[in-house]
């Protein structure tokens, strides 16, 4: 059972597990080299969800006013079968670094920014798997859920070392769809393989992990700031391989600049810590 979040040494893993991926493009013949997965550790989880929930409002009413006047207008014109496909769709809301644009919800985009670094004990960790280094084992690929629970588990081990002996862990995992051959649920996996991680870290303690469950990130604001950090860090990786498009860079742009010097960095595709307001790391790793 999961307990209550009381302590105040308690943390929140808030991690990513979907990844991102370098993909092919239509225009340029580049592999799959690289996967990004991200990690958010909050320890004022209540003071976060708060702010994050407030800040979205207005975006919420933005999406359905939108809605509203696409519906009027097709009404307008008698595209009622249209109208139905709309009312009919299962769209939820949910900020994603996909979903900026030059429009007017950007603002509150940055202010997700704000929100993160307003508070020092916020940490945000991305951790960048080179799958073309001649360390990675190439054989794990076939199997995605393997691959990921495997990369959740040492990236929480990483950030676990950081963190003071005192911390007691919980993790929260975007919930992505089991394989029918796999036994185990999502959370067990994860916490299989951390297990076997940790065992091999002498100053790590597994019984620190007072629980893992996994939400779908429409329902969970911090999980939608994990994704927008995430995604900011993926965007300069494609931009420094030549991946990102002009529509791209009119869209997305000026708000990863904004971190860029929030940062003080000239670029996020590249290994660095950030420690002067919350906490932002980037590293690279090839196992």
């Amino acid at each position: 059972m999961i307990q209550p979040y009381t302590a105040m040494n308690r943390r929140i893993f808030v991690i990513n597990c979907n990844g991102q991926r370098f993909g092919i493009t239509a225009n340029q013949a580049v592999n799959d080299d690289f996967l990004i997965l991200s990690l958010l550790v909050i320890k004022n989880i209540g003071d976060l969800n708060d702010k994050l929930n407030k800040n979205a409002q207005p975006v919420k009413a933005l999406v359905k006013e939108n809605k509203n006047k696409a519906i009027q207008d097709l009404l307008a014109v008698g595209k009622k079968d249209e109208v139905i496909n709309i009312l009919r769709g299962n769209y939820r809301f949910e900020m994603k670094f996909d979903h900026i644009s030059n429009g007017d919800r950007k603002p509150y985009y940055k202010n997700m920014i704000d929100i993160f670094l307003a508070d020092s004990d916020n940490r945000f960790s991305a951790m960048v798997v080179d799958k073309e280094h001649k360390d990675f084992n190439n054989n794990e690929l076939g199997d995605a859920w393997e691959t990921y629970t495997k990369y959740i588990a040492m990236l929480v081990a990483t950030e676990m070392a950081k963190l003071s002996s005192n911390d007691e862990l919980c993790l929260v995992v975007d919930e992505i769809s089991k394989p029918q051959t796999k036994t185990l649920s999502l959370e067990d996996a994860v916490l299989s393989k951390l297990r076997d991680h940790i065992t091999n870290i002498s100053n790590l303690d597994f019984n620190k992990i007072f629980g893992c469950f996994s939400i779908e990130s429409h329902s969970n604001m911090p999980m939608q700031l994990c994704d927008v950090l995430l995604g900011s860090v993926m965007y300069d990786y494609k931009k420094q391989a030549g991946l990102t498009s002009e529509r791209t860079e009119i869209k997305k742009e000026d708000f990863v600049s904004n971190l860029r010097k929030a940062f003080s960095v000239d670029s996020l595709a590249k290994e660095f810590t950030f420690e002067s307001k919350a906490y932002f790391n980037v590293f690279e790793c090839s196992q």
